[in-house]
């Protein structure tokens, strides 16, 4: 089992926009995997501020499973819900993009500072290292 953090997380980076008065505000994290990421892992991505609310995320990745009949999948979410902004997602079969976020996450609104995290719901058929990128555009009410 391995915690895989962004500079955000690890650098104890201040949370963008706790203050913003309402303006759009974009968070966005790197995370590196010395390996591809498996179902027991976390990776911790950034934390969203109390009242944020959720406009638009989009989740990025290498290709971290290599096999030609590629099983990885990533969720992403926070501690009330594992896949809150993507379930399921297939960018790490071959490295895509995906804004294809699940419906409970637009729109969603937090009610404390929320550490964004991830993990894998499948794992690779043919593990690789590599990076996920994720991107939330929110406001603060």
């Amino acid at each position: 089992m391995a915690t895989y953090s962004s500079d955000n997380i690890t650098l104890k980076k201040p949370i963008s926009g706790a203050d913003s008065g309402g303006g759009v505000i974009s968070a966005y994290a790197a995370v590196t995997c010395a390996a591809a990421p498996t179902t027991t892992d976390t990776i911790e991505f950034f934390y969203l501020p109390a009242n944020a609310r959720i406009l638009a995320a989009t989740l990025e990745s290498t290709d971290m499973d290599t096999n030609g009949a590629p099983t990885l999948t990533i969720n992403v979410g926070d501690a009330g819900s594992a896949t809150r902004l993507f379930s399921a997602s297939t960018v790490g079969q071959a490295g895509t993009a995906s804004v294809a976020s699940a419906v409970a996450g637009l729109h969603y609104k937090t009610t404390a500072k929320t550490k964004i995290v991830g993990t894998a719901a499948n794992n690779a058929a043919s593990g690789a290292a590599g990076t996920l990128y994720l991107s939330i555009l929110y406001t603060v009410e």
